[in-house]
């Protein structure tokens, strides 16, 4: 369900899933999500909403979905147990302008037993825009 007449959507021409966030998250808007045979993959549709006052999406709108969408990753590799942001370094490579359809590209860099550690691009249209890596922790079940 696009929200911005100008650009489409480039989920809805593909064979990604619509899902509505909760909490901090949700003030992204809808959460894109696409299985394949690499595993999840995750966007967030980006408009003016989602500026600072130079026009420009906000810094802090691209952590949190790389937070959240890195974090749903992690999540995935630990078996879905709790895990919580320890630590995240982010860089930021291009400004992003509305509208913009923003994807995670990531990979799990190494699972322990009570921490994950993990990297991730965010891309629009192929270019990257931001890159970083991170630490979560992970707090499994003694059942």
């Amino acid at each position: 369900m696009n929200t911005n007449n100008d650009k489409p959507v480039p989920a809805e021409q593909g064979d990604w899933k619509r899902k509505e966030m909760k909490g901090i998250p949700a003030s992204l808007g809808a959460l894109w999500t696409q299985k394949t045979a690499d595993g999840w993959h995750y966007g967030v549709q980006l408009g003016e909403s989602h500026c600072n006052a130079q026009g420009i999406i906000h810094g802090g709108v691209l952590m949190t979905f790389f937070d959240h969408a890195l974090s749903l990753k992690v999540w995935e590799a630990a078996d879905r147990a709790i895990c919580s942001t320890v630590q995240l370094d982010t860089h930021f490579l291009s400004a992003v302008t509305p509208p913009a359809f923003v994807e995670l590209e990531s990979e799990i860099l190494k699972t322990g037993k009570s921490l994950i550690f993990a990297r991730g691009v965010l891309k629009v249209d192929g270019k990257a825009v931001m890159e970083g890596k991170g630490v979560w922790s992970v707090v499994r079940s003694t059942d």
